[in-house]
């Protein structure tokens, strides 16, 4: 046998060693050479996905209503830290909770994630420390209002949109979601790298809507404190441009519902006697009454194919524009006898009742107006009194726009624009007629009518002193699922037409179960008034200052007490004349009443600045002292004119004649605010 000297074997030894070396090369380099440069890749970069910023969301006047941040969540890599205690200070400094603290200074902790997303620019000392990471995370941030939170609706924890125009228009406001590399360091913490990137996200595009916010917020204080003081379950307020469709506010409240329940496009109900003009339009439309022709009534009761129809108001005879102003259910009933079930159906089709509008908001209900084969012996008379049918309070609005703006049903919407990142404009909206619902001349009638309903009929607690506002009341029993109708149980309500010579607003006010007072002409009928007070005093209301500036209050054509009152004896008979309900104005003020409606003229209050719409006022260059006018004995909507001609600003106290503090004849700088005090 051949041995092997021990010089050999290590030599055969060292020669087997590097035979595998050389194979385990060849194996690396070729056979997964591919696969170890992926995993080199791995430790020198990372991949992560790099959402961009939603849009941003503006009102009208481009006061951004939403917006996305980019914050960081912050780690501590504390073995890093070689002495804690400049950290632990950078931690109290910047106001980081105990307990955050306590962990830093544990010696076994490893890491600490501190708590809460930070602005960048807040925590930039802590970002210099060694061990301290950031991770970029993007935050919505939304207006702190709950009434525009329910139209802009919010987004899920992906950055998804769930509710609201977030999520109708989630398509355009989400940015673009790329991967990203970032190289890391030695301990494999992530880095930018300006080479990682394939192309920069790009941000969402920018919605700006229709709505206003200063409008909004007082629609949305009316409605709290109006719920509150009746103990209402809830209510809505909607404010429309009745020529262009805009929304300019929607304000919803539900007792038992989130912010996000924008029950004004979601939820129908019954208007009751606010459907009344509709009828007398289709009445005039087809040439089948006129407004001042007038019928029996009964003295305010009628029974029909064995049901009561009553009135509030009675009387013997009224005529149409009557039996508008007061409301009269027997005067409609007897009216929409007229129409035929299916001319009463076209003519409500046409104004929009019973289909959803098309706004950009999730969950609009479509309403309900059934065809008139499902209609049984009483529909025809529950039908023009507002029941057997169903609006959400946006329809409601839309279909009173027509009667504001000649005719036409607009195409309301709420979103104004749409721009790139980049600034290109992606849409634009423009006032859009749907169809013509009645002719110029019906809704230049029906205006008149709905102006006497404020000066002298149901709804005199909406009217203002220095403009005429047309406009109709109602009040419709609610149902309560499984139970039908329930006693005490009602919806009050008040649509709006200002100015009534040339509407600028449509407002409708809804109060859902009041306890106490529930007639609309009562309760919903002064919110509306406080709402529009508030707008004439904003500085940004949505309000065109020229075209109020030559609007004067004219009495409505609709005499006081009924077309031709002076042949009142002829036309009703001994005690029959349709009343005059003027007298409300000055009535005590019901315990469930709003704040801020009768009872506050009576009793003296601080003075406010307004900026009365009288005449636009002209930018001030003459600043030079001027005499203050005399308008000692002018009504107040001449005395405002004459001071703010003067170049005076105009503060107002309550009463009746008129006095100036200054005095007249002192000599004031233009600009000064001129006190108007009156005294009943």
């Amino acid at each position: 046998m051949v041995r092997l000297s021990r010089v050999t074997t290590v030599h055969l030894a060292l020669a087997l060693f590097a035979l595998a070396l050389i194979g385990q090369a060849v194996k690396v380099q070729l056979i997964q050479g591919e696969e170890w440069a992926e995993r080199g890749r791995r430790q020198q970069y990372s991949q992560g996905a790099v959402a961009a910023g939603r849009g941003i969301i503006r009102d009208a006047s481009g006061n951004v209503l939403v917006e996305s941040r980019e914050l960081m969540r912050l780690t501590v890599n504390l073995r890093d830290m070689g002495d804690r205690s400049i950290l632990l200070r950078s931690l109290r400094n910047a106001g980081f909770p105990l307990e955050a603290i306590r962990q830093a200074a544990d010696p076994a902790r490893k890491w600490v994630d501190l708590p809460g997303l930070h602005v960048p620019s807040e925590v930039h000392r802590l970002l210099a420390l060694p061990g301290v990471a950031a991770r970029p995370v993007m935050s919505r941030e939304y207006a702190n209002n709950a009434g525009i939170r329910r139209i802009v609706g919010g987004v899920d924890r992906d950055g998804r949109g769930i509710d609201g125009i977030e999520m109708s228009l989630d398509s355009l406001l989400s940015g673009d979601t790329l991967l990203a590399a970032f190289a890391l360091d030695s301990r494999g913490r992530r880095v930018d790298s300006p080479d990682g990137w394939t192309t920069p996200p790009r941000a969402g595009s920018n919605v700006t809507l229709t709505i206003n916010r200063d409008l909004q917020e007082i629609c949305e204080r009316a409605l709290a404190r109006a719920a509150d003081s009746l103990q209402a379950t809830g209510g809505d307020i909607v404010v429309m441009n009745p020529t262009t469709g805009e929304v300019l506010a929607m304000a919803s409240r539900r007792a038992g519902k989130g912010a996000v329940a924008n029950t004004a496009v979601t939820e129908p109900f019954e208007p009751g006697s606010t459907l009344k003009p509709f009828i007398a339009a289709a009445l005039l439309e087809r040439k089948r009454a006129h407004p001042d022709e007038v019928i029996d009534t009964f003295n305010g009761e009628m029974t029909l194919n064995g049901r009561l129809i009553t009135d509030s108001h009675k009387a013997l005879r009224m005529s149409l524009a009557d039996v508008i102003r007061l409301s009269s259910n027997v005067g409609i009933v007897r009216f929409a006898q007229r129409l035929t079930p299916r001319e009463t159906y076209e003519a409500l089709r046409d104004l929009g009742v019973g289909m959803a509008t098309g706004v950009p908001l999730p969950a609009e209900a479509d309403g309900t107006l059934r065809e008139p084969g499902r209609w049984n012996n009483t529909s025809a008379a529950s039908i023009v009194m507002g029941y057997e049918l169903a609006v959400t309070p946006l329809q409601l609005v839309v279909a009173y726009a027509a009667i504001a703006n000649g005719g036409e049903l607009m195409q309301p919407h709420i979103v104004k624009e749409i721009r790139s990142s980049d600034g290109d404009l992606i849409f634009e909206a423009t006032p859009r007629v749907v169809r013509r619902a009645m002719s110029p001349d019906v809704a230049r009638q029906m205006r008149r009518m709905l102006t006497g309903v404020v000066d002298s009929g149901t709804a005199v607690r909406a009217d203002l002193a220095t403009f005429t506002v047309a406009g109709k009341s109602g009040t419709a029993r609610r149902t309560v699922e499984g139970k039908g109708y329930v006693a005490g149980n009602y919806t009050a309500s008040f649509v709006g037409l200002f100015p009534a010579d040339k509407p600028l607003y449509i407002v409708l006010v809804k109060i859902d179960s009041p306890r106490g007072v529930y007639y609309g002409g009562e309760i919903a009928a002064p919110v509306t008034g406080v709402v529009l007070r508030a707008a004439l005093a904003a500085r940004d209301a949505a309000l065109d200052r020229q075209d109020l500036a030559d609007v004067k209050r004219e009495l409505s054509s609709v005499d006081s007490s009924g077309p031709d009152a002076d042949r009142a004896p002829e036309r009703f008979g001994a005690g029959g004349a349709a009343p005059d309900l003027r007298a409300q104005r000055s009535a005590a003020e019901p315990s469930a009443a709003p704040v801020a409606t009768a009872s506050a003229e009576r009793t003296p209050q601080p003075a406010k600045t307004v900026a009365l719409p009288l005449k636009r006022p002209a930018r001030v260059t003459d600043r030079r002292p001027r005499p203050v006018p005399d308008v000692a004995g002018l009504v107040l909507r001449d005395a405002v004119r004459a001071l703010h001609n003067a170049g005076f600003r105009v503060t107002l106290a309550n009463g009746q004649s008129v006095l100036t503090l200054p005095p007249a004849g002192t000599i004031a700088p233009a600009g000064t605010i001129i006190k108007l005090q009156h005294y009943r």
